[in-house]
């Protein structure tokens, strides 16, 4: 893939993602400690940097020893023992859990009393990393998962047009043989004309029925 067409993809896509999780890794407070699901990528760089500057630890938790986590296992069922953490982040990740009832439900066992969740997941997005990618989740189905949970804030990332870019914008990430000739033409007209026409449309209709995805905060009571 040509790394100036996927910047440009990933730019539309992960909109208002790393807005939030910048915010909410810069409130770890010096000697926490949290546990991150899923390892490397853009997201666990960000939330290292938080770490390096702020003096928490964080403990890598990850399906796949490939990706070289702390801790290998599979969060549905692992058996964390004694250990608590203050928070628990797992983002992009929800929806390439086989279960995720089990996986929340194991989450909120090994946070403290008081700790937080930080969660992001896709709603609109084409299907990515097949075969793992096995769920869309609404804000009502969040919510749902989340009901043992207090102060469970959900939020959309963007707007209904600005999600309907985002399958223009995704383009680049299918298999067809045509895919990086149609991408050169598409991707550029999408992303920078299109932010205008979406903003115009927004104004005219301020409509949040359908995004690319939701950030969530929650507390453990």
């Amino acid at each position: 893939m040509n790394k100036f067409l996927t910047k440009l993809s990933k730019e539309r896509s992960r909109q208002g993602l790393y807005e939030f999780l910048d915010a909410e890794f810069s409130q770890i407070k010096s000697g926490e400690n949290v546990l991150t699901i899923g390892s490397g990528g853009e997201i666990n760089r960000l939330l290292y940097k938080h770490a390096e500057m702020n003096s928490f630890h964080v403990t890598s938790f990850d399906i796949d020893s490939h990706r070289n986590p702390d801790v290998q296992g599979d969060i549905c069922t692992f058996d964390f023992g004694n250990t608590r953490f203050d928070h628990v982040a797992i983002c992009e990740v929800l929806e390439h859990v086989h279960s995720p009832h089990l996986a929340i439900n194991n989450i909120f066992s090994v946070l403290k009393s008081g700790g937080s969740l930080i969660l992001t997941t896709p709603f609109m997005l084409p299907i990515h990393e097949a075969p793992i990618d096995y769920y869309r989740f609404t804000k009502y189905g969040l919510m749902h998962l989340l009901q043992n949970f207090d102060r469970v804030e959900v939020r959309e990332r963007n707007n209904y047009f600005e999600a309907i870019d985002v399958f223009y914008m995704r383009i680049l990430q299918t298999n067809h043989p045509r895919t990086n000739m149609v991408s050169w033409i598409v991707l550029p007209w999408v992303y920078y004309l299109g932010r205008i026409r979406t903003k115009l449309l927004y104004k005219l209709l301020p409509v949040r029925d359908m995004t690319t995805g939701y950030t969530v905060t929650a507390i453990k009571p």
